[in-house]
């Protein structure tokens, strides 16, 4: 569970990148949409294929992913402090504090507020157009990120977890997304991750 858990923190970084400047798609995405990913690379522990959904009235995003036969769901707030593991075989749910990512971070958002963007292109993902920019983070190898004009990240190729690999969507829908699925079911047992050492205790 921790191996999935550092590669989806550190791969939502990017999962909805989008660039920060007015002209350009918005931080966060604006309307309800779930996608299915082909995923390269990011090492053998790495699920081969990745749901992403979004709720933009909740402003959370779930990930659906498999590790070693293990049906494993994240659900986070896109901008907020809260970020939830699933493991639904054994209907438990864990929350994670503040400060508890890849390198004990927390991601604040789906991109660093001073990442440099620029744009190299377009192309057409999964039937849908998207402009290509290539993305420079601090400290991180430079990738780029193939995002609709709604800020739907359609491709990406960037390092996660320490290893570099491709997202690719296969399938997007723009329909309208449940609220109950960015929700701990209320059968679920859960538990909380205790904070990194100097960090704040999570919320509960």
């Amino acid at each position: 569970m921790e191996t999935t858990m550092r590669f989806a923190a550190a791969l939502t970084v990017l999962a909805l990148a989008a660039p920060a400047a007015a002209q350009e798609p918005p931080r966060i995405p604006t309307r309800d949409y779930a996608a299915t990913y082909a995923m390269t690379g990011f090492g053998a522990e790495a699920p081969r294929t990745m749901r992403i959904s979004f709720s933009a009235a909740t402003r959370r995003q779930r990930i659906d992913m498999a590790e070693a036969g293990r049906d494993m769901s994240m659900i986070m707030e896109l901008g907020g402090q809260r970020m939830w593991m699933l493991e639904h075989a054994s209907r438990r749910a864990m929350e994670l504090a503040p400060g508890v990512g890849p390198g004990g971070e927390m991601p604040a958002g789906p991109l660093e507020p001073d990442a440099r963007l620029t744009r190299i292109g377009t192309d057409r993902v999964a039937g849908h157009a998207c402009t290509v920019y290539r993305v420079v983070r601090q400290g991180q190898p430079p990738g780029t990120a193939c995002v609709t004009g709604d800020g739907i990240m359609l491709r990406g190729e960037f390092e996660g977890g320490g290893r570099r690999g491709r997202m690719e969507a296969t399938e997007l829908s723009l329909a309208a997304q449940p609220r109950e699925r960015f929700e701990v079911p209320a059968d679920y047992r859960t538990m909380q991750m205790p904070a990194m050492p100097g960090q704040p205790p999570g919320r509960r």
